[in-house]
């Protein structure tokens, strides 16, 4: 009866351990869960690049939102992107969507880059974020081949290109050109790498001696 009674008391105690270490488990956030939601919150802002386009003329004074917004339909990270020259907010040069998905059990996350078919329907939507919920798959064309990769840089975070597949359609002439696109995002700044090149591998879009822009975080975000 004794030895019976230990053993009892001895698998009861296995069983509590096991189960303590199961709530333990599932109360601490994963790995994944925390590098996405670090990479979330320092995405979303506002930006400008006054300080570099004051000494550099190949880079222009730009603004660049980058808004949180709700879209249930598309995913559960999901931010409206809006550029536009600094000297004038009406004139909005480009509107997008990015979606972040992390990558499971590892400390990276996808960036997909989504156009609108409708883009004044959606203009300046950082004003009015609600206006998302109503997004529906329809009203967004993919970028395919144009996916991001993010990872950790020191205390920041970059992203390049997932494949050599990025193209898109020339501003100027309208050709197929190749894109290439990097990232790197610190607490205060955002760096925009973006080159265009034609089938001779011509750049026809993006400074050719230094690509970058440099946006510093501006302190009128809502979010």
């Amino acid at each position: 009866m004794a030895l019976e009674r230990n053993r009892l008391v001895r698998n009861a105690l296995f069983a509590g351990m096991a189960l303590l270490l199961a709530v333990v488990a599932l109360a601490k956030p994963r790995k994944d869960e925390v590098f996405l939601d670090q990479l979330a919150t320092a995405l979303a802002g506002s930006y400008d690049n006054l300080a570099q386009s004051r000494t550099d003329t190949e880079h222009p004074a730009l603004r660049l939102m980058i808004a949180p917004v709700q879209a249930p339909l598309v995913g559960d990270h999901v931010f409206y992107v809006q550029e536009m020259a600094a000297d004038d907010l009406r004139r909005v040069l480009a509107q997008r969507l990015y979606v972040l998905n992390v990558i499971p059990r590892k400390e990276q996350a996808v960036l997909t880059q989504l156009d609108f078919n409708e883009p004044l329907r959606w203009r300046d939507g950082h004003r009015n974020r609600d206006l998302f919920r109503s997004l529906l798959v329809q009203d967004l064309r993919a970028r395919p081949g144009c996916d991001l990769l993010w990872q950790r840089d020191g205390d920041g975070f970059k992203a390049t290109l997932m494949n050599d597949a990025c193209r898109a359609s020339s501003r100027a002439t309208g050709e197929t050109v190749r894109v290439t696109q990097r990232m790197q995002l610190g607490a205060e700044t955002l760096n925009l790498f973006e080159q265009h090149r034609d089938a001779a591998g011509v750049i026809v879009y993006g400074a050719a001696a230094d690509p970058w822009y440099r946006f510093v975080r501006r302190a009128d975000a809502p979010w």
